[in-house]
């Protein structure tokens, strides 16, 4: 198992895990508990100490009607004593009032029937029985009849019974603060004891046993193992540490079996890697087509374990194949090749699949592709594999292998038919090059028989015209006797072959000129010199030629052709008395041809479209230097011909 695949198992167990089991959902919802009850209980203390102080407050105000209605029963004897005793009579009223609001906003025990009750008795008995006696008008110094008095001291008995109602209801709140702080205690103590031991039991514990499981291993003792107790993370990691523990002890106890497994898988590795090295330069080697066939195909039947095989090539219209090479094919192997040819017997390649994938086919099943089967096939192999050879999502042929034996279907089998599928990618990389190569040869030949064939045009082909043309006046001067134009015609002829066998060796010599590591540029070019003053005798002066030109072998090969058509041109047609070629190497690479002879009018030819066959040729080898060619040219004072090449 791979480390990522440990990774996933791992993340699998994690969600195995039951929410009930789950240690961190446990730590969860105990601190939510614990949260909400000691917010409720404190808030509920809260609330107590809040109605406590009220519970003082009315008290107090209770305690102060009392002295009030002294007050008042003490004024109604006194003179001028309205105001006063009006002012006494609204402050009992608005604090037996609020004494009314404050009950019936009470929190904890809102609306307390029997306070209610006793401030409407009292507020009852003061509007019917007080308030008259208060406002009854007295002499000064009046003292109240003892009926007067009794009604006095009955209130205010009312009174003391409100206060002490209100220090009942008080009471019963100081002992229900009393018990909210005892149970506040109490879930302290029960929480620290209830963490210490929830922190033991699940945290401390199984991390003690992990960490004397490790120290066990640590120590040699790979038969160390934790008992799993529960279902939690920690749990994932104890069952972690044991698989980590069974591995350890299986690689220590197999270690020597495993590194032979690793070292064989190695070396089967390297050996795939060997083959396709070594397959790899030996197709992008020169040989010819036939060989690299024929030891492609052996390699792939040694490496598939294959009993025979062949190469095809598809033709141009991809309808057959060619048959290029086999091996292993029973005798009948002449029927089997006439079946590989057509289009419809053996292999209709038209119906196979268009991917590069090999292809299975069971010769004594019925196949998907209604491929016909010769019998020789069938009776003397069990199943073949087709491997199509593809290069840029093209077909070019196919590689077939076939086995005596059933397929085993094993990865050892995989992994050669993988190996095979690419050896045939280089295959065809290799045919494709081979293909590209002889077209650029076949190119490069059709262009050098054009270039002869217009040299032949412009040199060997006048001078025929001329001969032909000096035969027939030697006819005519021959039938009219007239020895002296027979003899001038004859000297006519002799020279124009002379002519012909020259510009005919110069053309062989001008086609096997080549620049390699034999001859350099310079070495060529004073060779062409040379061979131009040995034929025509016109000095020829020649600057810069030493210098070190950047130009590449192709690019110096076509400026040696340019050269020697300029020479040619001078011979034939200039009546020069001195030529001069000079080099220039800086920016740009400039080869400049010059003579003092006659010249022509570029013009007239441009308007009659009677361009020279030598220009034409210069100007063709010129574009394949990739340089640019200028000729001028004036009437009886010479020409130039300056190539220019471009270092970029």
């Amino acid at each position: 198992m791979t480390v990522t695949q440990k990774i996933n198992h791992t993340k699998n167990e994690m969600k195995k895990i039951s929410r009930r089991h789950s240690l961190s959902l446990k730590l969860l919802i105990s601190i939510i508990v614990w949260v909400t009850g000691a917010i409720f209980f404190t808030g509920y203390a809260l609330t107590l100490l809040w109605q406590l102080e009220n519970a003082g407050k009315d008290i107090n105000y209770a305690g102060s009607l009392r002295m009030k209605i002294y007050h008042m029963i003490t004024l109604v004897s006194q003179p001028d004593h309205q105001k006063a005793l009006q002012s006494e009579q609204n402050d009992f009223v608005f604090i037996l009032n609020n004494l009314l609001k404050s009950d019936r906003n009470n929190f904890i025990f809102p609306n307390n029937a029997k306070i209610d009750k006793q401030i409407e008795v009292i507020e009852q008995y003061y509007q019917k029985n007080v308030l008259p006696l208060l406002n009854k008008p007295y002499a000064f110094n009046t003292i109240l009849s003892p009926k007067e008095l009794q009604v006095a001291d009955q209130f205010v008995g009312y009174i003391n019974q409100l206060v002490k109602l209100i220090e009942n209801q008080n009471t019963q709140n100081i002992i229900w603060l009393r018990f909210i702080q005892t149970i506040l205690i109490i879930m302290v103590i029960f929480t620290a004891f209830s963490a210490i031991y929830l922190l033991y039991k699940f945290v401390i514990s199984p991390l003690t046993r992990l960490q004397n499981a490790i120290q066990q291993l640590s120590i040699g003792n790979l038969s160390e193992r934790i008992v799993i107790t529960n279902k939690d993370e920690f749990s994932v990691v104890s069952a972690g540490f044991n698989k980590m523990a069974d591995n350890l002890q299986d690689l220590y106890n197999n270690l020597e079996q495993k590194v032979s497994q690793k070292t064989i898988a190695l070396e089967e590795k390297n050996h795939e890697l060997a083959i396709l090295y070594d397959m790899t330069i030996f197709l992008h080697e020169s040989h010819m087509q036939d060989t690299i066939l024929e030891s492609f195909l052996n390699k792939i039947i040694s490496l598939g374990y294959a009993d025979g095989g062949f190469i095809g090539v598809l033709n141009k219209d991809k309808t057959s194949l060619d048959f290029l090479y086999s091996q292993g094919l029973p005798k009948q192997s002449d029927i089997v090749k006439k079946c590989y040819f057509s289009s419809h017997c053996f292999f209709d390649v038209t119906v196979l699949p268009k991917n590069p994938n090999p292809i299975y086919i069971q010769t004594k099943q019925q196949n998907k592709l209604d491929l016909s089967i010769p019998n020789c096939i069938e009776a003397a192999f069990d199943h073949f594999v087709i491997f199509p050879i593809w290069h840029n999502n093209n077909e070019i042929g196919m590689v077939v292998l076939y086995f005596k034996n059933p397929r085993t279907s094993s990865e050892k089998e995989n992994q050669n038919h993988y190996l095979i599928k690419t050896l045939t990618k280089q295959l065809a990389i290799s045919i494709e090059n081979q293909q590209l190569t002889l077209k650029e040869k076949q190119l490069a030949i059709l262009e050098e028989r054009n270039m002869i064939a217009q040299g032949l045009h412009d040199s060997i082909a006048q001078s025929l015209s001329f001969l032909n043309l000096q035969t027939q006046m030697l006819e005519k001067a021959i039938n009219q006797k007239d020895y002296n134009r027979i003899l001038q015609n004859l000297n006519f002829i002799q020279k124009g072959i002379q002519e012909s066998y020259e510009d005919v060796r110069e053309l062989l010599l001008n086609f096997r000129t080549k620049i390699n590591h034999t001859e350099n540029f310079q070495e060529v070019v004073q060779k062409v010199l040379k061979r131009f003053k040995a034929q025509t005798s016109i000095p020829i002066e020649t600057n810069n030629l030493n210098q070190h030109f950047f130009l590449t072998q192709q690019q110096q090969l076509q400026v040696v052709f340019i050269l020697q058509e300029a020479l040619s041109n001078i011979r034939k047609h200039s009546s020069c008395s001195q030529a001069k070629v000079t080099f220039e190497n800086g920016k740009n690479f400039i080869m400049r041809i010059e003579d003092d002879g006659i010249g022509f009018d570029i013009e007239i030819i441009k308007k009659k479209k009677l361009s020279h066959v030598g220009l034409s040729i210069m100007k063709e080898r010129t574009e394949k230097a990739c340089g640019i060619i200028n000729i001028t040219s004036i009437l009886q004072h010479g020409t130039t011909i300056e190539l220019i090449i471009p270092q970029q």
